[in-house]
C-alpha cells in the first residue's frame, strides 16, 4: 500500500511514548487477569465439589502474578504510570465475582 505510514514497533529505536503505551496495556492485562482469577477462585473456595478448579485457578493466578510483578518492575524502571483505568479493573473484577457467585439454590446443590 503506497502512502501508508508504518507504525512504530516496540524495541530498540521505538519512541518512549509508544513503549509507555505498550507497557501500560500489558500491565493492565496482567492486573486484570490476577483480579479475575482471584474473583473466580473466591466463588468456588469452600465448595467441596470444586477443589480441583480452585487449585487450577490458584495456579493460573500465581502465573499471572509473576507476569504482573515483572510489569510493575518495568513500569517503575522506566518511570511509566499505570493506566488511569486501573481502578475500573478492580470494580470489574468485583462485578465478575458478584455475577458469577452461586445463588442460595446453587449452594444447596454443591
Amino acid at each position: 500500500m503506497s502512502g501508508s505510514i508504518p507504525l512504530p514497533r516496540p524495541g530498540q529505536g521505538a519512541d518512549k511514548a509508544r513503549m509507555d503505551e505498550i507497557l501500560r496495556v500489558d500491565h493492565a492485562g496482567e492486573y486484570a487477569a490476577v483480579l479475575i482469577y482471584r474473583a473466580q477462585k473466591a466463588v468456588f473456595e469452600g465448595r467441596k465439589a470444586h477443589g480441583d478448579m480452585v487449585r487450577d485457578l490458584s495456579e493460573m493466578q500465581d502465573q499471572e502474578a509473576v507476569h504482573l510483578d515483572r510489569f510493575n518492575r518495568l513500569l517503575n524502571e522506566r518511570r511509566v504510570r499505570p493506566t488511569i483505568m486501573t481502578p475500573l479493573w478492580r470494580i470489574a473484577a468485583s462485578a465478575c465475582l458478584l455475577y458469577t457467585s452461586p445463588s442460595p439454590r446453587d449452594k444447596r446443590q454443591s
